[in-house]
């Protein structure tokens, strides 16, 4: 045969290298799909970033060749059928090689070489993986058939290698799915950060075949977290410089043990290692970092599985997030309630029976608890001491020192040999200074002392507003407190001053919630409103007056949440 005529032939053959029924959705099983996400290689070979749609290449020619051999023993009585059309129509030998390798023929001993011969090529995708000979015959019709017989040829080998790739991916993503089940399973029970990562990391090294590995997890407050399996294989160093890594680039890291000169990381301990950064409530706080010995190394369907469990045990993490924070806030609610309480034992469980006074007090805090106070000091043979109090702030802190001026007030006023406003004042003045200096607080006070024999009031004020005086025959004033808070100076300038109480004679003493109450345009209640309401409700009893008073300002406040904590006691003079 002449090279001119060969070289006919192999452009025939050529022409038939992609059919048009190649082109269905089978081929589609060729581009198995990567998930849109970063990777980084560290090693000198290769760096990517892939776009949001990447479709892998497609296999070796080897994988394709060796699908050849497959097709000739599978499909068997297809190409006999095709090769008996041939012998009858005068062929001497049909045959199927592969890099000069006889493959199969028919008959079973091919023909004789001398005879004349048409080969054509069988192409999968312009690579040359085979060919098919014909012996004693020859035509450019016979070699158009023969480029025909070889394009069917390729689209079997084609469509085997399509069905084994398949077959693959389903092997892949049961494995997957059996995986997550397991994983799944693990972690159901497990409420606790710790423990969930702990299982992931477990599972991790299991489904990978790695020889160890460890997980890191950065809490937003709290104490960084580090747990190795099966044993601390790289240093706290390396660990923390990777999570860094990681986290700033948002994309996964591949060691490898080729030559590491150029890469950002100094991990020259461990000869492979993949990890995985974890995305939870939107940040990166959690990585997963699995390492395998020199001879072995991370797969791409080792990647897809540790990027299929990570996605998993985002959300398992986010959950026992969740559930840690639920807990801590029940907890929390469990001790605040405990905590009022405590404070509302603190305070007189029972108003007191004096004669010739109508007493009557209460307290509503902002929150579970406050910083202000009432306090009655009523012992046999010692003159009767009240007291309301409001230190600076809210909530739990602020009853904390509540808690130490009530103290300070209560026990000077039961112990001291002869005491008075004046003096009690002072001396827990004294006694507080170093400590809410420290902590930078103060406390207003207003304490009193009835004078039971002479129908009056002694009292002394260390900044307390707003109190009020009304007595029996004229109109309500303020009562101006003559020295700073509690705790702002180390010596008190507190001094006695008194007042009537006789029968229809009125003193409030309030807390600033009230005079700070806001309305829907953030308006204050303010003093002018309280006097005002005061000569509203003074010929009322001491509860009547305070019921009146709370009814007051929250009608003005409108519904808007309470500022501040609320504190008021009325005495009022009565007959004896």
């Amino acid at each position: 045969m002449s090279v001119r005529h060969l070289a006919s032939l192999r452009s025939i053959g050529g022409s038939h290298r992609q059919p048009r029924q190649l082109k269905s959705n089978a081929l589609l099983a060729r581009a198995r799909v990567v998930r849109p996400f970063k990777m980084t290689v560290l090693s000198e070979s290769v760096q990517f970033h892939s776009p949001s749609l990447a479709y892998e290449t497609q296999p070796p020619v080897q994988n394709v060749e060796r699908m050849l051999s497959v097709v000739v023993s599978s499909h068997h009585n297809q190409l006999t059928a095709i090769a008996d059309v041939w012998l009858s129509e005068g062929a001497s030998s049909f045959s199927i090689w592969q890099r000069g390798q006889l493959l199969r023929s028919w008959p079973a001993v091919p023909g004789d070489t001398r005879e004349v011969m048409l080969t054509v090529p069988i192409c999968i995708d312009e690579n040359i993986v085979g060919e098919l000979r014909v012996s004693g015959t020859n035509g450019s019709k016979q070699a158009a058939r023969l480029a025909a017989d070889a394009d069917l040829v390729a689209a079997l080998v084609k469509l085997e290698d399509e069905l084994t790739l398949m077959t693959a991916e389903l092997v892949n993503s049961q494995d997957q799915q059996v995986a997550l089940y397991r994983l799944t399973r693990s972690m159901s029970g497990m409420v606790s950060v710790e423990e969930t990562l702990n299982s992931l990391l477990c599972e991790a090294i299991r489904l990978s075949h790695a020889s160890g590995g460890y997980v890191v997890f950065m809490p937003a407050s709290g104490a960084p977290l580090v747990l190795h399996r099966p044993e601390v294989m790289l240093s706290e160093a390396n660990i923390w410089q990777c999570f860094w890594q990681a986290q700033m680039d948002e994309q996964e890291i591949i060691v490898t043990p080729t030559d590491r000169s150029g890469t950002r990381l100094a991990l020259a301990e461990v000869p492979n290692m993949l990890f995985i950064p974890l995305r939870t409530r939107g940040v990166v706080n959690v990585g997963l970092g699995l390492l395998k010995p020199v001879h072995e190394s991370f797969s791409n369907p080792d990647i897809k599985l540790m990027r299929a469990i990570c996605d998993h045990a985002s959300a398992q993490v986010e959950k026992a997030l969740l559930y840690q924070e639920s807990f801590e806030q029940a907890r929390m609610r469990t001790e605040m309630e405990l905590a009022r309480r405590v404070q509302l034992d603190l305070l007189p469980r029972h108003l007191p029976l004096v004669p010739g006074l109508d007493i009557y007090a209460h307290t509503r805090p902002a929150m579970h608890v406050g910083g202000d106070f009432y306090d009655f000091i009523q012992h046999a043979r010692r003159p009767f001491f009240f007291t309301v109090g409001d230190v600076t702030g809210k909530g739990l802190s602020a009853a904390l020192l509540m808690t130490m001026t009530r103290t300070a007030i209560h026990s000077k006023a039961s112990f001291m040999p002869d005491p008075t406003p004046e003096t009690v004042m002072r001396q827990s003045n004294a006694d507080l200074y170093d400590d809410f200096t420290q902590v930078g607080v103060f406390a207003t006070a207003f304490i009193g002392q009835y004078l039971a024999a002479e129908r009056r009031i002694r009292y002394a004020n260390a900044g307390h507003s707003p109190v009020i005086y009304r007595p029996r025959e004229g109109p309500a004033t303020m009562l101006r407190a003559d020295s700073t808070a509690i705790g702002v100076l180390p010596a008190s300038s507190s001094r006695n001053y008194t007042l009537r109480i006789t029968e229809g004679d009125l003193l409030i003493v309030a807390t600033d919630g009230f005079s700070d109450a806001r309305d829907h345009n953030n308006e204050r209640f303010d003093y002018d409103r309280l006097l005002a309401l005061t000569e509203e409700v003074a010929q009322r009893s001491a509860r009547e007056i305070v019921d009146a008073i709370y009814e007051a300002v929250d009608t003005y406040g409108s519904g808007r949440p309470q500022d501040d904590d609320q504190t008021i006691l009325v005495i009022k003079g009565a007959s004896l």
